[in-house]
Order: C-alpha cells, then structure tokens, then sequence
C-alpha cells in the first residue's frame, strides 16, 4: 500500500516579520534537516518519488536532508504553507486584533484566525480557507499514485491539514496540530482501503538523545 511520509521544515528564520522574511531556514534549522536525513541514511530508507511545496525554506531542508530517490524531486506549489502572516495583518487591519506576544495568545489568535477564515470574515485573504482544505486533500491523493514510497517534505499547516482529513477534526484541533508541529517532526499516512490513515504523528528520532533534546523547535 502506498505511504506518505511527511516531514515538516527545520526551524525557520526567528523574528521574522512577513512571509518573504520567514521563509529561509535558522543556522539550527539547517542542522535539523541535516540530522533527520541522516537518520533516513542510517535505516536506509529509500523511495520512489520525493514532493516538496515551492518554498525556499522545504527545497533547502529536502537538499539538506541529502535523501536519494528514483525520480526527479517534484515541486508542488499545493504543499506550500498558509500565509500566517498575512492573514494576521489582515486580523489586524479588518479587526483590529493585534499579533500575540507570547505563547498562549499565539494559540488564541491562531484559532481564531482559523475560525474568522473558515467562516468567510476575512475580506480578501490570500486564498480561501476551502481551498486550503481541498489543495492538500487533491495534493495527497495525487501523489499517493507516484510509488509505495513517497517523501513529502512541507509545513506544518499542511501536515495539520493532512491529519484533519484523515482523522476527521474539527478546526480548532487543526489549529492545535499546527501549533504542535515538530520542525522536522515525522507524519505517516498509509493510503488503505480507500483512504488514509496514520502510522507515526511528529516523530523526532534524530532528535531522542541528550544532547539534541534541547534542539527541538515549533517554529
């Protein structure tokens, strides 16, 4: 059966303020996508295809990661992140709801973007919050066809959106899987009896060891 292994970005740029400034790796960002490649060298993992969104920072971590396949690398701009920060600017500016400072608001305000931008609220975003749902979805399906072993190097709004097709969740608990993506955290989907299910959540084995533990990152 065909098996999607999704492994999101290293730890992007800290501070950034846009989408342009976010999307380029942290000098630990590298390191991760360096590690967790190494760790697929180790099992000797191979596959058939490997699919990457357009975004700088998933082609540098695919690069890093230094994984072989047998086709060329597919770039697919359906795997690429939800603008964030746009639409935060957008909350601001339509809502005058100012971007969190800390942790617990950061996932007060995501859920509420989340809820505003599901129900149509905001004017103008930079996509609608069904073809997010329906980009990943076609996405998966599509790639699930290209071997039995497909590698998906993404973000962690896509593979949030990727467990809440194949869990059926609501949007408040994508919003929290989001906020609980790993950077280079491990997703597994097995494409079974006409749909999808899950086989490894946000694994980090490269980083289950002393000395890396203080390395993993959400951002």
């Amino acid at each position: 059966m065909p098996e999607i292994t999704l492994v999101r970005h290293g730890q992007a740029k800290q501070n950034a303020t846009s989408e342009e400034d976010y999307d380029c790796l942290s000098e630990l960002g590298r390191t991760q996508a360096k590690w967790v490649g190494e760790h697929f060298c180790k099992l000797k993992l191979s596959y058939d295809v490997i699919v990457t969104g357009t975004l700088t920072r998933q082609i540098d971590t695919q690069i890093l990661m230094g994984v072989d396949t047998k086709m060329p690398v597919v770039r697919d701009e359906r795997f690429n992140e939800i603008r964030l920060y746009d639409l935060a600017g957008l909350l601001k500016n339509q809502f005058g709801i100012d971007f969190p400072k800390d942790e617990l608001s950061f996932k007060q305000h995501l859920n509420l973007t989340f809820k505003k931008w599901e129900n149509g609220e905001i004017i103008n975003p930079p996509e609608t919050f069904q073809n997010y749902k329906s980009r990943v979805s076609e996405g998966l399906n599509e790639i699930k066809d290209l071997g039995e072993k497909i590698l998906l190097v993404t973000s962690g709004g896509i593979v949030a959106m990727a467990v809440k097709h194949t869990l059926n969740l609501n949007t408040e608990a994508l919003g929290n899987c989001l906020l609980a993506s790993y950077n280079t955290g491990i997703t597994k989907l097995l494409y079974y009896d006409k749909g999808f299910v899950i086989s490894q959540l946000n694994a980090l084995p490269h980083l289950e060891t002393p000395e890396r533990w203080t390395k993993r990152t959400y951002t």
